[in-house]
């Protein structure tokens, strides 16, 4: 599937809460000392140092919501001036409603016709392809897409022993965040999104689960919960089920374009740990000098989810990375799995 040139991003946003935390920080938290790991482990296996976390009190809609109104800041738009408006978070403030409701609500966005779009940490990408489409169709001319996650509440405080600590340890480099896109249409062929390519295997969904329903018969026996909010993760089966598929998304997605490696300016990639990123270039061997044209944020603020892209993305533009007619490409895999790419010129 591809999308017309005449549909662009037109604005960028990314909130991040104040508070860092660091790994040293969560090791202790946690206790992996007493489950028999050495200090340092955390931050030496995940590459990740610090992360943000928000206050309690902090939904992800106010996340996103922050991070809307920079992207429509960056667009030039007024909230009114929105077709529709989407939220593609993991973490949201309640299974029924939409979040995005929250999120039309704090903006004012009130032209808008509002959903969500939920696919893990693809979320986000989905929400552009979607919105885009929108756009392509002639449904909608402005879109704003939104994201909150408050992923910190997924941490497995409890886990004790070595085995639960691995499948836990994923959870241990969330991030909290906020991140926003405006897509709109374009008259300037020469900007805009350029191709889209998309693979999924629901085979591989039990290597990751996070805010697990239980049975109601195995209902949580202190609190009568059926949920399980703890991010359960099988990081090395993962990380192989994406790697078999995402160079060759990678791939097609520049075919399709008619660019090659050494034509990209830029990547935008969801990181899940730094390993991921380091085994993904080693495997496909760092064509066009790939590991410098990513721009890398999960040392600093761990796995933001959906919210990686906007981030990189706002801190390309505010460093005076991301230029116009910059080559680009946005890649992102999720649980489930899913692994997307999409290009762009800037």
């Amino acid at each position: 599937m591809g999308h017309p040139d005449g549909v662009r991003i037109t604005g960028v946003g990314a909130e991040l809460p104040p508070d860092v935390v660091t790994s040293a920080e969560v090791e202790k938290l946690v206790g992996l000392i007493r489950a028999g790991l050495e200090p340092g482990w955390l931050e030496r296996v995940t590459g990740v140092r610090e992360r943000r976390w928000a206050t309690p009190d902090v939904m992800p809609s106010a996340l996103a919501a922050a991070a809307g109104r920079q992207a429509l800041d960056h667009a030039g738009l007024d909230p009114l001036a929105v077709d529709a408006l989407l939220y593609a978070g993991i973490t949201r403030d309640f299974i029924e409603p939409g979040t995005s409701n929250v999120v039309q609500e704090a903006l004012g966005a009130w032209n808008a016709r509002v959903f969500d779009v939920t696919n893990g940490c693809n979320g986000l990408i989905d929400g552009l392809d979607v919105a885009a489409s929108l756009v392509a169709a002639g449904r909608a001319r402005r879109v704003l897409v939104t994201t909150g996650e408050r992923a910190s509440i997924s941490v497995n405080w409890r886990a004790r022993t070595p085995e639960d600590v691995l499948r836990s340890a994923a959870g241990f480099v969330v991030g909290d965040g906020g991140g926003a896109l405006v897509v709109e249409a374009s008259d300037d062929p020469a900007r805009g999104l350029r191709a889209w390519v998309q693979r999924s295997d629901g085979r591989h969904w039990r290597h990751a689960i996070g805010g697990r329903f239980r049975p109601t018969t195995e209902a949580c026996p202190e609190c009568d919960s059926p949920m399980d909010v703890r991010f359960l993760c099988d990081g090395r089966a993962l990380i192989a089920a994406i790697l078999e598929v995402m160079p060759a998304v990678m791939d097609e997605a520049l075919a399709k374009t008619g660019w090659t490696y050494d034509d990209l300016d830029l990547v935008f990639c969801h990181e899940a740990s730094r390993r991921f990123i380091d085994t993904g270039i080693a495997m496909i061997g760092n064509p066009g000098n790939l590991e410098q044209k990513i721009w890398s944020t999960v040392g600093r603020f761990g796995n933001t989810s959906t919210v990686s892209l906007p981030l990189a993305m706002s801190e390309a533009l505010a460093a005076g990375a991301l230029l116009p007619g910059a080559k680009v490409m946005l890649v992102a895999a999720a649980s489930g799995i899913s692994v997307s790419a999409a290009t762009l010129v800037w």
